[in-house]
C-alpha cells in the first residue's frame, strides 16, 4: 500500500473536531497556570513540608550551593510551568490540517515532567526528596551535551558533582556504583538502607509507578499507557493501532495510493493520558504545599472530563 503521506482528515473527522479538542487543551493549560501563580506560589504556605524545607538550607549545605532545599521546592513548582508549555504546543497542532502524530511526544514528555516532579515529592522525608532530586541533578548534569574535548565544560561538570555529593553528605548519602560502571554513567547517591549497587529507577519504571499512582492499576496493567505513549513516540504508529489508511486514488502498479491519519478519539485517548498525570503531580505538589487537593480537584476537574469525553474513556475515581 502506497501512502500519501499526512493527506488530509478524513473519515468524517472534520477539522473543527480537533479545534474542539484543542480548546479544550488550553482550558486545562490556562487552570493549571492559575493554579501555580496562586496557590503554589512563593512563598509558600505556613506548616508546609515546602517552608519547612526551605527553612532548612542551612543544614544542607555544599560546596557552592547554599540553599538546594528552595531550589528543589520552586524546582517542583516550574514542572508544572513546563508542562503547561507542552499543553500548549499540543493544542496548537491539534487543529492544524496534515498535521496528525506530532502532539503525542509532547504528552509524553510532559507525563515524563509531570513523573519526575511526583516521585521527587512522593516521600515523607526530607531525606528521601533530597536524594531524589540530586540524583535527578546529577543525572542531568552528566547527561547533558558537553564537548568532553573542553576543558571548562570538564572542570563544570566535576565542579557540580562535587557541591551535590557534598550536599549528599550532609543527609547521610554516600555515593553508589554500577555493578557494570561505565565512564559515561552519572554517579548516584544511595542512603544507609541501600546497597552500593542500588541505581535509581529509570524512566520506564517511574512512568510506570505514576500510571499505578494515577488509577491505573497494577504495574503489570501501567505496561499498557506507557508502551501506547511510546509507540507514539517511536512512531509505531501502525502496530499501536494509532494510525488509518484510506485510500484516495485509484491502484497503480498494483499499489493503492492512502491518505493516513488518526481519529480524534485516538488522539485524545494518547493525549488525555498527560492530563491525568499530571493532576497526580498536583495532587503530590498540593500536599507539600499545604494546598487543599481539593482545589485542584475544582481547577481542573472540567477540562480533564470534557477531554476524557472526547477520549470516550473513564477517569480515575479520586477526581
Amino acid at each position: 500500500m502506497g501512502v500519501r503521506a499526512c493527506g488530509h482528515r478524513v473519515a468524517s473527522i472534520s477539522t473543527s473536531s480537533f479545534a474542539q479538542l484543542s480548546g479544550v487543551v488550553l482550558r486545562f493549560a490556562d487552570a493549571l497556570e492559575g493554579l501555580l501563580d496562586r496557590e503554589f506560589a512563593h512563598p509558600f504556605n505556613i506548616g508546609s513540608d515546602a517552608l519547612r524545607d526551605c527553612a532548612s538550607n542551612a543544614a544542607h549545605r555544599g560546596l557552592d550551593t547554599k540553599q538546594i532545599l528552595t531550589t528543589l521546592s520552586t524546582s517542583q513548582v516550574r514542572a508544572g510551568f513546563v508542562q503547561c508549555d507542552l499543553f500548549r504546543g499540543i493544542a496548537a497542532g491539534l487543529p492544524v490540517d496534515k498535521v496528525f502524530f506530532s502532539p503525542f511526544p509532547l504528552a509524553r514528555t510532559s507525563i515524563v515532567v509531570a513523573t519526575r516532579a511526583w516521585f521527587v515529592l512522593d516521600s515523607e522525608s526530607r531525606e528521601t526528596r533530597l536524594q531524589r532530586y540530586l540524583n535527578e541533578e546529577l543525572e542531568a548534569l552528566h547527561d547533558a551535551p558537553f564537548d568532553p574535548d573542553d576543558e571548562a565544560s570538564r572542570k563544570y561538570v566535576e565542579t557540580r558533582t562535587a557541591d551535590y555529593l557534598a550536599i549528599g553528605a550532609t543527609a547521610d548519602l554516600r555515593l553508589g556504583r554500577r555493578k557494570n560502571q561505565k565512564s559515561w554513567h552519572a554517579p548516584f547517591l544511595v542512603d544507609s538502607s541501600q546497597r552500593d549497587t542500588e541505581a535509581p529507577a529509570s524512566e520506564t519504571q517511574l512512568v510506570r509507578k505514576m500510571f499505578v499512582a494515577s488509577g491505573f492499576g497494577s504495574e503489570g496493567e501501567a505496561r499498557i499507557p506507557y508502551s501506547l505513549l511510546s509507540a507514539a513516540t517511536h512512531g509505531r504508529f501502525n502496530h499501536a493501532g494509532l494510525s488509518e489508511h484510506t485510500p484516495v486514488g485509484p491502484s497503480e502498479n498494483g499499489v493503492t495510493m492512502s491518505a493516513l491519519h488518526t481519529s480524534l478519539d485516538v488522539t485524545a485517548r494518547v493525549t488525555v493520558l498527560s492530563a491525568i498525570t499530571t493532576l497526580t503531580y498536583l495532587r503530590t505538589l498540593a500536599r507539600y504545599m499545604n494546598v487543599p487537593q481539593n482545589l485542584v480537584r475544582q481547577q481542573l476537574q472540567e477540562p480533564t472530563l470534557a477531554w476524557s469525553t472526547i477520549a470516550k474513556v473513564q477517569v480515575p475515581e479520586w477526581l
